[in-house]
């Protein structure tokens, strides 16, 4: 299935009162890199079609902290896909070593943005989702 794999520089802004990485800035991170995934499609590619990724559940595990100046490696990869939704697995590395900081699991449902309605996984939706990106 489907991956990426996507660098970001940990900043001040990112950090919490402790000088970590805070809880929250990483699910920021993790959409950053979601959103680096399915980057080599035309701008508003899904919004076009009137599809939407509308995420249901998030598991995420904290591993190790990041600080100032460390750059993640976050690796995104299409998991799972079923009737109705799709799960990315994402782990972040701190780069030049093999410490990871995060892993999570995100599952999406994918909507038709005018209906509302939950669409089915098929056809042209699954294979654009599936194929493989060069990044």
């Amino acid at each position: 299935m489907s991956k990426s794999t996507t660098e970001i520089k940990i900043r001040g802004y990112h950090l919490d009162a402790y000088q970590h990485v805070n809880n929250a800035r990483y699910l920021e991170l993790l959409e950053e890199a979601r959103w680096c995934h399915y980057e080599d499609y035309p701008p508003a590619y899904f919004q076009e079609k009137g599809w939407g990724f509308i995420i249901v559940n998030i598991n995420i595990n904290f591993k190790g902290s990041a600080v100032l100046g460390d750059t993640l490696v976050i690796h995104s990869e299409l998991v799972k896909i079923g009737n109705t939704s799709l799960t990315i697995h994402q782990e972040a590395f701190i780069k030049g070593s093999e410490r990871k900081s995060i892993e999570a699991d995100i599952t999406f449902v994918m909507m038709d943005l005018r209906t509302q309605k939950l669409l089915p996984i098929e056809g042209e939706m699954k294979d654009l989702l599936t194929r493989e990106l060069k990044l």
